[in-house]
């Protein structure tokens, strides 16, 4: 019998499954043992570590099934008091052992990851230590933590009086730590067996080998599942010893078992990889290839002669290797050795160092050339063309997979905000704590793009952007978990500061990737569609917070909002994975300045009689206007509902203030979407000057009128609608013409969002000394000083000439005119543009032989300019006084004949 009496128990059940877990982990590490030991001869780090974690899971099942055999899994009346003193020594070794043992796994398997990458993969190799030290940090501070866990420490497991700390909560805390490590060791391996040189059938088996660490995952999340239902959680909080809460022993006994699960399954996991030449002894036909190999003799034969081909093949291609990635002085049969275990046998060593070069040869020859690497293993696709030649479908293919961003990150701001009115509630936050939420986030804007979102950006390009902001936005949601649990603001402010810089790197790349991806004439189009998306997120993030998250205030609804966050983070791994493995056309710094030189802008041209240089006025105008703008809106956003809610006591809501706040979101996303179609008729930058306008008419209608607040929410829903397409236009406008420096535009563009950080405490200023009304006039400031931007765009020729969309053809560089002379005739290029083939001609070019295409260009000195001049081009003739015509080959991407600036 597991278990004695016969009252209600979980404890046989516990003591069976714990039983069998264990007994299959001791089969796995022996079948390993004798595989490396005695079979290969080989003895490593991760073989004595993987021995080391069985030793430790040994005494945590012993602990799990002694508990079970003295109460563990019954109710708290039918326990009897002389079984106690066994049980809570036996919780208490579990809580010592559980963090010792899941450290040794994980330590095993990431050893096994860096020999497995030793001398061919840096990034795995980097990221597999960093891996290991965040795991045995965290696994190190929670074992002494729960071994220390009262004061005396016998008073942890004895009825000695004494001062503890609450386990429950450090390993609720700790839960987000183990996620992050389980999905990093998930996801690590994988780009490189898919990109191994390895026949269909194999690879596929490498792959699902390895994703078998899905599983642990898996378990670690039910088993956090168990532990708080384990106990009513505030009170198993404030429940300081272990075992006090009320029916301990019934509630526990489940997240104790899958506790152990984790630990015995992951062992297995550990142990699968290293098992391939103990099943080619026993089990040799599942591994051969009858069609391949007639005879054993043959595969023995090729064994036997191993090291010598390592030996003939390396001396022959070594000098082909790329020496910054293959010469790293290791031993080639150590790695051979390394593939040899992971692969089948008629993978000779020959045919594994061949694919082994050929992978960074061309991983070189694609750096040289300047493509992005497409070939994954598992994946071959089209190498696509930079992003300034896509067209019609081809662009709007792209655009529409980064627009998955977009959604994701309007889904979170919408969720943050109700997450942050929520806290306040719950915790009976002052106002101050409360717009500290919110500007925690937006520092986060000013953090992220300029240290990690630029550097990333302009040395790896678009996609490693996307899987940077991607990973570190998934760490920011994780982050929520401990704070949940604690209901602790410091924790809330720390989780919206990662989760605002995870977003704002993704925003760094995705603006740009989506204005420059596809005809330059309709970049504000794309991006107001991007952008109406990614409102659209945050009005369905918000229903989806008010009507099924938040429907009752409670603290057990901040941890309810924990699964959320869960799930966010797991799409946030799938996306990352998406995007590695998603060929997406880039644009290199030559590429976006040959752009703005083809639209006769130079970064020497002045203003204001020679005084200011045109480009960087523009751009730090364009910063300032978002930076006043974002300080507007958020202002807006915080202050209208207490503002609605100042003036109800004199009047009924026809709704409620968080449904007016949803209208608003609403008419702000749908704004975005009717502008993209405005800006196929009226210059950008017109639209641009007349939200700003309107922006200033309704903030003063909200800032005098005295009427009631169902009055009042009229002219603020008017100012949601016109805030909308804001951002957008003044991202799109002043990233253009910007060339060589358009990343660097981009990303403190998007720091600029920082704005919304501090004006709603100068308005929560103005409120304490009047009203809530009164301090709208800060709204109407910002908006007076941000209508400078539009009018500059305005007034200044050559700035005109800088931002104004162009439509390139054979006969120039044609401008959208403010009157809308070209209005009929861009309209229908965005139509037939949209349905051109990916492969057709873009506008302004002719077939030249079979060998390309010539570009012809004209472009006239912008007036107003006072670097007078023309462009002309040091591979093409000048025709007439005042045009020069620029023709350049497009089918050598790689050296470009750009045009220069010739003073007259």
């Amino acid at each position: 019998m597991a278990v004695r009496g016969n009252f209600p128990s979980r404890g046989k059940p516990v003591f069976i499954v714990t039983t069998i877990t264990f007994v299959l982990a001791t089969v796995f590490v022996a079948a390993r043992l004798l595989s490396r030991f005695v079979i290969l001869k080989k003895r490593t780090w991760d073989d004595w570590v993987i021995f080391l974690a069985w030793a430790i899971a040994l005494g945590l099942s012993f602990a799990i099934n002694y508990g079970a055999w003295n109460g563990l899994g019954r109710h708290d009346v039918n326990i009897p008091d002389d079984w106690l003193p066994a049980l809570r020594r036996s919780e208490y070794a579990f809580t010592v052992l559980y963090n010792p043992a899941l450290m040794a796994t994980k330590t095993s398997i990431l050893i096994f990851y860096l020999r497995m990458s030793e001398n061919t993969q840096r990034f795995l190799r980097s990221t597999s230590y960093a891996t290991l030290g965040l795991v045995n940090v965290e696994g190190l501070v929670m074992t002494f933590m729960n071994a220390f866990q009262c004061n005396p420490v016998m008073a942890a497991f004895t009825s000695a009086s004494g001062k503890c700390m609450s386990v429950l909560t450090l390993y609720i805390c700790s839960a987000p730590v183990n996620i992050v490590a389980n999905l990093a060791i998930l996801v690590l391996p994988i780009p490189l067996l898919t990109g191994m040189h390895l026949p269909q059938r194999q690879k596929t088996i490498l792959v699902f080998t390895f994703s078998l660490g899905i599983f642990v995952t898996i378990v670690d999340v039910v088993r956090i599942h168990y532990l708080q239902k384990a106990t009513d959680f505030q009170s198993g909080i404030q429940s300081s010893r272990l075992g006090e809460a009320h029916d301990f022993g019934w509630n526990a006994s489940l997240s104790f078992l899958w506790s152990v699960i984790e630990v015995n399954v992951g062992i297995i996991c550990a142990c699968i990889p290293t098992l391939k030449p103990l099943v080619r002894c026993l089990l040799p036909s599942m591994i051969l290839d009858p069609i391949r190999h007639a005879t054993k003799s043959n595969s023995e034969e090729t064994r036997r002669h191993l090291s010598g081909a390592v030996a003939r093949r390396s001396s022959v291609v070594a000098p082909l290797a790329p020496t910054a990635v293959m010469n790293n002085g290791g031993d080639p049969v150590l790695e051979m050795e390394m593939m040899e275990f992971l692969t089948t046998p008629e993978m000779n060593a020959a045919t594994l160092k061949a694919g082994m070069i050929r992978n960074h040869q061309a991983a070189s020859t694609r750096r040289t050339s300047g493509h992005s690497s497409v070939y994954f293993g598992l994946i071959d696709m089209k190498s696509p063309k930079s992003m300034l030649k896509t067209r019609g479908m081809e662009s709007f293919k792209y655009c529409t997979a980064v627009m998955i961003l977009f959604f994701l990150w309007g889904f979170s701001y919408g969720l943050l905000n109700a997450l942050n009115n929520e806290i306040s509630m719950v915790n009976h936050e002052t106002v101050a704590q409360k717009l500290g939420l919110s500007a925690s986030y937006f520092v986060g804007y000013l953090i992220g793009p300029i240290t990690l979102g630029q550097w990333v950006l302009r040395k790896h390009g678009f996609r490693a952007t996307f899987v940077s902001g991607l990973c570190v936005y998934g760490v920011g949601t994780l982050m929520f978990w401990p704070s949940s649990v604690l209901s602790s603001w410091p924790g809330f402010l720390t989780c919206q500061f990662v989760a605002g810089c995870g977003l704002a790197i993704l925003e760094t790349a995705a603006n740009p990737f989506v204005a420059l991806c596809g005809p330059v004439q309709y970049s504000e189009y794309r991006l107001l569609l991007c952008q109406g998306v990614q409102a659209v997120g945050s009005v369905l993030s918000s229903i989806f917070a008010q009507k099924v998250l938040f429907t009752d205030v409670q603290p057990d609804s901040l941890l309810d909002v924990q699964w959320t966050y869960l799930a966010v983070t797991l799409v946030c791994v799938a996306l990352a994975l998406f995007f590695y493995y998603m060929p997406l056309p880039e644009a290199s710094d030559a590429h976006l300045q040959q752009l703005s030189e083809n639209l006769s802008i130079s970064p020497s041209q002045k203003i204001f009689s020679g005084k200011l240089p045109l480009i960087y006025t523009t751009a730090f105008l364009a910063i300032t206007c978002q930076f006043v703008y974002v300080a507007a809106q958020e202002s807006n956003a915080v202050w209208f509902g207490p503002l609605l809610e100042s003036l109800s006591p004199t009047s009924t809501f026809t709704i409620t203030s968080k449904d007016y706040i949803i209208v608003g979101a609403t008419l702000f996303a749908l704004s975005r979407f009717i502008f993209a179609f405005l800006c196929l008729i009226i210059a950008p930058r017109l639209l641009l000057l007349s939200c700003f306008l309107f922006g200033i008419l309704f903030s003063i209608l909200t800032h005098t009128l005295q009427v009631s607040a169902n009055g009042i929410a009229a002219p603020i829903l008017m100012l949601y609608f016109f805030e909308g397409p804001i951002f957008p236009l003044i991202f799109a406008i002043g990233i253009r013409g910007m060339g060589r420096r358009t990343k660097w535009t981009a990303s403190l563009i998007v720091a600029a969002v920082s704005g919304g950080s501090a004006f709603p405490f100068v308005m929560w200023f103005i409120e304490k000394h009047t009203s809530a009304q009164n301090a709208y006039w800060v709204i109407i400031i910002l908006y007076v000083i941000g209508t400078l931007f539009p009018i500059y765009l305005t007034v200044v020729p050559s700035v005109r000439h800088q931002v104004d969309p162009a439509i390139a053809s054979s006969l120039g560089d044609r401008r959208l005119d403010s009157d809308g002379g070209l209005n009929s005739r861009r309209v229908s290029n965005f139509f037939s543009t949209l349905w051109t083939r990916k492969d057709s001609q873009a506008p302004g070019t002719r077939q030249q032989g079979s060998h390309g295409s010539l570009l012809i260009t004209m472009s006239e000195n912008p007036s107003g300019s006072s670097g007078g001049g023309r462009f002309t081009s040091i591979c093409g003739k000048r025709k007439g006084s005042n045009a020069a015509w620029v023709e350049q080959r497009e089918d050598s991407e790689s050296s470009p004949c750009p045009p220069r600036w010739n003073k007259d």
